[in-house]
């Protein structure tokens, strides 16, 4: 059996979705049993993230299997809870660090969005253009706070305007 060691960049991965386990958890301390529930369901598939970009060999784009699996499962929970603030597009925040794809931004429900929402895209899509030129994994790590409680936000005013 060969030794496996983790790229930079899967150690990246690993780290940003170490951050957004923990944001998780903390915002489960702080919500209703059902969106708590599904924050837990999040951070366990955010840890299994984690520990597959340390401790497997990637695909070819450079994800490895098991975080590709955990990634999909943690986006089918936050588009059926939308409470936990969690976006739909959550694991781009983790693979950017591999892939570098550009981030990209849910439409508002409905398609349509209020001044409020505006303001709020505007400022993640900065955040977004500040996460992709992070100078450092810490720099990047601390925005991820940011571009978390900016989406956080969206999802509270979406659950306003729904009633």
């Amino acid at each position: 059996m060969t030794a496996f060691e983790s790229t930079e960049q899967a150690r990246a991965a690993a780290a940003r979705a170490t951050v957004l386990a923990d944001i998780a958890r903390r915002r489960a301390l702080f919500t209703s049993a059902w969106n708590g529930r599904a924050l837990l369901v999040l951070a366990d598939l955010l840890d299994t993230v984690a520990l597959s970009f340390y401790e497997e060999v990637p695909a070819a784009d450079g994800i490895p299997t098991d975080a590709d699996l955990a990634l999909s499962a943690a986006e089918v929970v936050a588009v059926q809870t939308p409470g936990t603030g969690f976006p739909a597009q959550l694991a781009q925040y983790v693979t950017h660090a591999v892939t570098l794809r550009p981030l990209v931004l849910p439409d508002a429900d409905g398609g349509e969005r209020t001044a409020d929402d505006a303001r709020l895209v505007t400022a993640l899509e900065t955040l977004h253009g500040h996460l992709a030129a992070a100078a450092t994994e810490d720099v990047a790590q601390a925005l991820l706070e940011a571009v978390l409680a900016l989406h956080d936000k969206r999802a509270d005013l979406a659950q306003l305007a729904r009633g």
